[in-house]
């Protein structure tokens, strides 16, 4: 039966607001997906997709930042200019237009985030404690 999650903190799209099963089993859903899925959590399923098909941060659980500016490189290649390391790296395949899951591999490599606090210390013992229940 799957059942709410609360958020780290307000504005959180990593979190899964909805998760289902316990253990080795549980299922967080992705609601970014259109229409949604659910998928494994212990196996980092869940972590790698929505990172590397959404480019959503694990870490401060908002969406990377997005090429400085764009270049067509060798081939099809799309390349993005990188804020943080001021390079361009490869960020897409043209083949693929809409798919930069390069660009969300070299931001989760390079890109500095502040991780933000959560909500309230009272939610946060709440799901600290309730860890080995779900």
């Amino acid at each position: 039966m799957p059942r709410r999650q609360k958020l780290r903190y307000d504005g959180d799209d990593y979190t899964p607001k909805w998760v289902r099963y316990t253990g080795h089993l549980k299922e967080g859903y992705c609601d970014s997906c259109n229409p949604g899925k659910w998928l494994q959590l212990k196996n980092s399923a869940y972590w790698y997709h929505k990172q590397f098909y959404h480019g959503i941060s694990s870490v401060s659980g908002k969406s990377f930042m997005k090429p400085l500016e764009q270049r067509m490189g060798k081939g099809d290649m799309i390349e993005g200019l990188c804020h943080q390391c001021r390079r361009f790296v490869p960020a897409c395949n043209g083949k693929k237009k809409n798919n930069f899951m390069l660009w969300y591999r070299h931001a989760h490599k390079c890109h500095l985030y502040d991780k933000p606090k959560a909500t309230s210390k009272s939610s946060r013992k709440l799901s600290v404690s309730h860890k080995g229940v779900a």
